[in-house]
């Protein structure tokens, strides 16, 4: 059964603060798979490699031929598929160094953009993987794909103090939380300078761990 953020406030409050991961492009490659299946279904117009695809333009909504209504059902198809999230490739060095993180501060919620109705998929992942055991809070229905980030800054907005803050690749939430949000924001594989207050760009895993121990150290 999934929690409401409302009854996971209440529980976190009998619990030390902690700490809040994405997962795809963060945890998982999974706009690599992403880019493969469309390569696959609808071929590769620029004849790019799946990194220069993600060096060009970042993120699937960023590539223009791929706007089109053909093309964007079929990425919900993958993105709501349970059987998919289960075989996502890991990003090298995730889970060694989010357990090492969890001995500093606990892991206590995924936020992810994902549909709510991958949260059984996703979490088998996690655990097939070992990552720490912590609840999965997924995108509501009733919110699109494109206002993803402005939901997941209400939850963070929401859910402070009790989550400190998030490790996320998306510099789109930054813009969209609260101008007195407390908490902090690990930009993960984002390696520019940030003018956000307690935003900190890490270019890497090895980084994020890093900059973790210089501010609790």
């Amino acid at each position: 059964m999934l929690k409401s953020t409302f009854e996971l406030k209440q529980e976190l409050k009998n619990q030390s603060p902690g700490l809040a991961l994405d997962i795809d492009e963060t945890l998982s490659r999974t706009i690599d798979h992403f880019i493969e299946n469309l390569f696959a279904e609808f071929g590769n117009p620029e004849n790019l490699t799946v990194a220069e695809v993600i060096n060009k333009y970042r993120y699937t909504h960023n590539v223009p031929y791929w706007q089109n209504e053909e093309t964007q059902a079929f990425l919900e198809e993958l993105r709501n598929s349970n059987e998919l999230q289960t075989r996502l490739p890991l990003i090298d060095g995730a889970v060694e160094t989010v357990n090492k993180i969890n001995e500093i501060i606990p892991i206590v919620a995924y936020i992810t953009v994902r549909p709510v109705g991958v949260v059984a998929g996703t979490r088998k992942w996690l655990n097939q993987h070992g990552f720490p055991k912590a609840t999965v809070i997924a995108k509501p229905d009733y919110v699109s794909t494109l206002s993803g980030n402005m939901w997941k800054a209400d939850v963070l907005n929401y859910l402070y103090p009790e989550i400190m803050g998030i490790v996320d690749d998306n510099p789109g939430i930054v813009k969209s939380l609260d101008k007195d949000y407390q908490g902090k924001i690990f930009l993960y594989n984002y390696p520019d300078e940030v003018s956000a207050k307690n935003v900190y760009p890490c270019k890497d895993w090895k980084q994020v761990l890093e900059t973790i121990k210089k501010l609790t150290g």
